[in-house]
């Protein structure tokens, strides 16, 4: 069973970086448009794949994370999705390995476009 949520997750992650690929850095860059995929390097073999597409409740964003918790770890899949409003923001908080912090995703919904930005972790 697990061998098959893996490759699940795999091939969510292909077919959603084939969309198309942006980097997280925008300044001064054009937003990705609807069905454009974003993705963000986390750091080793961790990465998020980011797109949004427009519903009828506002933007629905979906998230693909494929990460794990230790180096030699197996990878962790998980899909995140929100329906996000102008101004709203979605934050994704990804734990580090042990003794070391770990990563956040803020995923912010910029007037018609989709905002992603990696942040050192948040303080609550």
């Amino acid at each position: 069973m697990n061998n098959i949520l893996k490759i699940a997750g795999v091939a969510g992650l292909l077919v959603t970086a084939g969309v198309s690929v942006a980097s997280t850095s925008f300044a001064g860059d054009t937003l990705p448009a609807e069905r454009q995929a974003i993705v963000t390097n986390l750091g080793g073999k961790a990465a998020a794949v980011t797109y949004w597409v427009n519903d009828s409740k506002g933007y629905e964003v979906i998230t693909t994370v494929d990460a794990a918790a230790e180096p030699d770890a197996k990878p962790v899949v998980v899909r995140v999705s929100a329906v996000l409003q102008p101004g709203q923001q979605q934050v994704i908080s990804l734990p580090g390995p042990v003794g070391r912090e770990g990563t956040t995703l803020r995923i912010s919904r910029v007037a018609d476009r989709v905002q992603v930005e990696k942040v050192s972790a948040l303080a609550y």
